[in-house]
């Protein structure tokens, strides 16, 4: 089915149902009536308020378009943090479960079985490098001030590099440089139903960085729109640069000079940054739950409260233990392990209270605190799904990384260990090699712990671990190991997609379980 969108003065027609093809099916620009540049910033605004502002819809795309909670639940649940094997008959199973009553729903989330949230965001994302492909477009035949080009378009290009980054990460298999995703950058009448096949990553990742240098070369010369632009941010920009080459920098699209741009993007992203971050548990949930106006990176908050109870336990918890599930969820011992006392974390990602969980308490405890992933609250009584974008904690493990790629382990080491002081979790003194390569590795891990993407990502990338997984669901076993490069770490294309698309190749190994 094919869906045409006019896209009118206030007014944009959208559809649940959209393939990479459809975001291409837009009419010629002489039927479109943006005409002005103030029609431009009208309709991309629509777009920004729901990028910017917490629980709101954008123009395209759904609340927190950015990383849906869906994809967070998902990712989650193909990592290795919580202990699921005891997670499943403990407590997501159980009758008083309040949020997934369904077995079949956590079949399909932990039996890497879940066909419908890549499809979402698959389908969403294109759409909105659809929506920005025409909105840039159309900036080639109105009246428009240099500032104004250069304003709205560098806010365009960073979106749509962002969008068609995560679509890369998610969708392509990572040791195969031939598999990337489709790409076309505009739309009109000269391109209706192009067939797209699947550009090589090297090729992706050009596109992806020729939108961040004209975006980078025009906040040099014109300065930001303050109350509107988002992403037209010089920390973002360098931030997400540096996101970018850090991937590339282990995939087959690899470049001598990737990790020099890491460091150069990193260390710009983190400039400036040390006294934002925060340095305790009450901090943290503040600055992750969008309570702290000083905390310089992009936060965005589901509308459904409870969103993120189905795998991080109920919201409702804190009313009467016992009564509301899932609750008290298992993590890993292997993860647990991996803080040293005193470590900030542990205060916020364990439970701290020997009233709850049966006394479980800290690491040796094991056991989730009912406030994180961070809601902005204490006891974790919204759960509606939080992430927040271009962390400067970030930043400084990718410089760490960085650096330690250069053969600057002194470097590494300075940067790793300021970082660490934040967390109060000692120093990297003293390593080297593969023992200080893994104690970055580590951080990340303990510092992204239900953030969104990050150590589904951080799997696939490093391909360090294996992951294994007894289940049962539906009166059946189910054994499951998941390799490095494993199929399962390039999401499935939907099925639609590839049917519409005849030049288009799957993803090799995704075949639905039957229950």
């Amino acid at each position: 089915m094919r869906h045409n969108i006019i896209i009118f003065f206030l007014i944009a027609a959208l559809t649940t149902s959209w393939s990479c093809k459809q975001f291409l099916d837009l009419p010629a620009k002489n039927q479109r009536t943006v005409t002005t540049v103030d029609d431009v910033k009208t309709l991309l605004a629509s777009y920004l308020r729901g990028v910017a502002e917490l629980r709101v819809k954008p123009l395209y795309g759904n609340v927190m378009c950015l990383a849906p909670a869906s994809g967070t639940l998902m990712f989650e649940a193909y990592s290795d943090n919580i202990d699921f094997e005891l997670a499943v008959p403990q407590t997501y199973l159980k009758p008083n479960n309040n949020h997934l009553k369904v077995e079949q729903g956590y079949a399909d989330l932990l039996l890497w079985n879940d066909f419908n949230t890549p499809g979402l965001i698959w389908n969403q994302h294109y759409s909105i490098v659809g929506f920005l492909n025409s909105l840039i477009d159309q900036m080639e035949e109105i009246e428009a001030t240099p500032q104004q080009q250069d304003q709205l378009l560098g806010e365009m290009y960073v979106h749509r590099a962002y969008y068609l980054f995560k679509l890369l990460e998610y969708f392509a298999p990572y040791n195969k440089g031939e598999l990337g995703i489709p790409v076309y950058l505009h739309t009109g009448e000269g391109v209706l139903g192009i067939e797209m096949p699947r550009r090589t990553q090297a090729e992706v990742y050009k596109i992806i960085l020729d939108d961040l240098k004209m975006a980078e070369t025009m906040i040099k010369r014109t300065a930001p729109v303050a109350g509107f632009s988002v992403f037209y941010n010089n920390r973002y920009i360098h931030h997400l640069m540096a996101q970018v080459y850090w991937f590339k920098a282990e995939s087959p699209a690899k470049e001598t000079s990737d990790y020099e741009q890491v460091k150069t993007h990193a260390a710009i992203a983190a400039e400036n940054t040390e006294a934002f971050i925060p340095t305790t548990v009450t901090g943290m949930i503040n600055a992750y739950g969008a309570k702290d106006p000083n905390y310089p990176a992009l936060c965005q908050e589901n509308n459904l409260q409870g969103a993120f109870g189905v795998i991080y336990g109920s919201n409702f918890q804190y009313l009467l233990p016992g009564t509301y599930g899932p609750e008290n969820i298992p993590l890993s011992a292997e993860f647990a392990a991996l803080f040293k006392p005193g470590d900030v974390r542990i205060g916020a990602i364990f439970n701290a209270d020997p009233a709850r969980a049966g006394g479980k308490v800290g690491t040796a405890g094991k056991t989730l605190n009912w406030g994180w992933p961070s809601d902005g609250t204490a006891t974790g009584s919204l759960k509606r799904g939080n992430a927040c974008f271009f962390k400067p904690e970030e930043a400084f493990l990718m410089l760490a990384e960085a650096q330690f790629r250069l053969n600057s382990t002194g470097e590494a080491i300075t940067t790793l260990n300021k970082f660490k002081a934040f967390r109060n979790a000692g120093t990297a003194d003293g390593l080297a090699g593969d023992a200080l390569l893994q104690e970055i590795i580590d951080e990340r891990r303990k510092e992204f712990f239900g953030d969104n993407d990050k150590r589904w990502l951080d799997l696939k990338r490093f391909g360090k671990k294996t992951i294994t997984r007894k289940l049962f669901f539906l009166n059946k076993s189910y054994e499951f190991t998941v390799a490095p490069n494993d199929y399962r770490y390039a999401l499935p294309i939907p099925l639609t997609e590839v049917q519409e698309n005849k030049d288009l190749i799957p993803n090799e190994g995704w075949i639905a379980i039957e229950y």
